[in-house]
């Protein structure tokens, strides 16, 4: 083929497609294109962290607050039906990736990458933007309702009446910082200290038991000593030296101790040579744990995930794909959403690492059939608002079978008590519900969120938000010192219908086992690039200071 060939082939084949699109347009609504952009200029910081190396130092950024571009358009059938669509991206200016970063890695540590798992659920989340990656869908509406299918926001969202201030202001001024959102995954449990001690206790059973060269009374004892002081060592982010070198003097004291030395020699083993012979083998493990691919790293990151997935919470309600919703007429003010989501996984395998900190407890492994549910009442009218919102997880993906379900079920009411005043309060519950076959208790978390506005001037508004995070209960037992506050105040300039100005101040104020952090533009952690929540230093307080634009089109 020629290149005038060429050229008239793709010339007949552009013409073809407009009076395509022409002929539809005849037919249909015309397409708007929406949108908004809003940036802001922050300094950040997350320090108080319950390990010092993890604390987040003060950095200037400039912050992304949801930029969205959208295609919506509709096309009348007859009077009592209507089809519609929407293709909705965020499209996040400040760098051009997903709202939780650009890295799709986790913290990287002398293991290698850890919870890479997480990043990979969530994505789109983090790494770069994808088209469509916020709601997107077609339906059909009339006089009965609306149904629609695409992907779509589900349950955790459905507070936001009483955030309204979201549409024209950065994300860490929502109470979704401690609210559940599937973002929270790693806020409450999983301490890195104790998975990182859990994980090198399990590693050093066998090999304490090989360099001594025979099952004695205080094999366990040993191993867990040194498996202790080396996860300490691990999560406070000494190297491999350093680590190895304080592994080396925990032998020689708990060698020396004479209750050890004596059960030792009662069991016919010399005490000197078992610690010759275990500080060997000590060199040797170290270079494969801290060799990233090798057979024992991989074990051992395998053990730490399945600590972090076990001793985690699982938080319901994000953006799901795969969504059938159904939307019924307002009646009186009252409307009711029902919502299914289904997973392309059913039949798959659960994670094994997820599912048995020793990775052979047959009796956990099963299929998973994940999808969710949510049922939503809403009533807005004469300037109240209130919901009810409940949704059920089953066989959550990111939990590689270790939960059976997750739910949550949130209330919340709204008023205006003038045309320029109005006050909110939310309630939420979370559950999750363990694989029977691990033999946990369940988790449940607990909090509320009390926010109000109020407008100084017809251009000038306030905005306040207080949250707090309950204690969770992790297996049954309530975890001290696991909940957090959050607190915000927030004004806003109206510059024009469709632009304002806003300012900021926020903080989230973490107990020492709590890892909460803004809503997806969370503080970094400081050995990766997400922003996210799940990557929050636990204990740490996150803190922000922002000044931004708003521009709605």
């Amino acid at each position: 083929m020629n290149y005038v060939e060429n050229t008239m082939q793709r010339s007949l084949l552009a013409l073809a497609l407009a009076s395509a699109f022409a002929a539809s347009a005849q037919a249909a609504e015309p397409v708007t294109v929406y949108g908004k952009m809003t940036l802001g200029v922050e300094s950040i910081a997350a320090t108080g962290a319950t390990l010092a190396n993890q604390n987040i130092e003060r950095l200037m950024r400039v912050t992304d607050g949801a930029s969205t571009l959208g295609f919506r358009g509709s096309e009348e059938i007859n009077d009592d039906l209507t089809a519609y669509f929407q293709i909705e991206t965020q499209i996040k200016p400040d760098d051009g990736c997903g709202f939780g970063g650009c890295s799709t890695v986790g913290k990287i540590t002398a293991l290698g990458p850890q919870d890479n798992r997480y990043a990979a659920i969530t994505s789109p989340h983090t790494g770069t933007s994808r088209f469509a990656n916020r709601p997107s869908f077609v339906g059909l509406r009339g006089s009965w309702g609306q149904i629609q299918m695409g992907r779509m926001d589900m349950y955790y969202e459905k507070h936001v009446p009483n955030e309204l201030h979201l549409l024209r202001t950065g994300l860490n001024t929502t109470a979704l910082a401690v609210l559940g959102s599937n973002q929270l995954s790693l806020a409450v449990g999983a301490n890195d200290t104790v998975v990182a001690q859990r994980t090198f206790s399990t590693t050093l059973a066998p090999i304490v038991d090989a360099a001594i060269g025979k099952s004695t009374p205080v094999n366990a004892t040993i191993a867990a000593t040194l498996g202790n002081g080396i996860g300490a060592a691990y999560a406070q982010g000494l190297t491999p030296a350093q680590i190895l070198a304080q592994a080396g003097g925990g032998v020689q004291a708990l060698l020396s101790n004479p209750q050890i030395a004596s059960a030792l020699i009662a069991s016919g083993v010399n005490p000197v040579q078992a610690g010759a012979s275990l500080q060997a083998a000590l060199g040797t493990a170290a270079t494969q744990v801290f060799t990233p691919g090798s057979a024992l790293n991989t074990q051992v990151l395998n053990q730490a995930r399945a600590y972090t997935v076990q001793n985690g919470f699982y938080f319901v309600g994000h953006r799901y794909n795969n969504v059938v919703q159904y939307r019924s007429p307002a009646m009186n003010g009252l409307t009711v959403l029902g919502a299914v989501h289904t997973r392309e996984n059913k039949g798959e395998m659960g994670v094994e690492y997820a599912l048995d900190k020793t990775l052979t407890n047959s009796a956990a492994q099963r299929k998973l059939n994940s999808w969710g549910a949510e049922l939503t009442f809403h009533y807005m009218n004469k300037g109240v608002f209130a919901s009810l919102s409940m949704m059920r997880d089953n066989d959550p993906y990111s939990m590689g079978g270790a939960l059976d379900s997750a739910y949550g079920i949130k209330a919340a009411y709204g008023m205006y008590f003038s045309p320029e005043t109005r006050a909110g309060l939310v309630f939420e519950r979370q559950v999750n519900k363990y694989n029977g076959a691990l033999g946990y208790g369940d988790n449940v978390r607990d909090a509320w969120v009390l926010s109000g506005s109020h407008k100084v001037t017809p251009k000038i508004e306030l905005i306040a938000t207080y949250a707090q995070a309950l204690d969770a209960e992790m297996h049954g037992a309530k975890q001290a010192n696991s909940g957090a506050r959050y607190a915000q105040l927030t004004g806003v300039v109206t510059l024009s219908p469709r632009t304002n100005l806003f300012a900021t101040a926020a903080k989230v104020a973490n107990e020492s086992e709590a890892a909460y952090n803004f809503y997806v533009s969370g503080a970094a952690h400081p050995n990766g690039d997400i922003q996210s929540a799940q990557y929050t230093s636990r204990g740490a307080d996150p803190t922000s200071f922002q000044v931004g634009i708003n521009h709605n089109f």
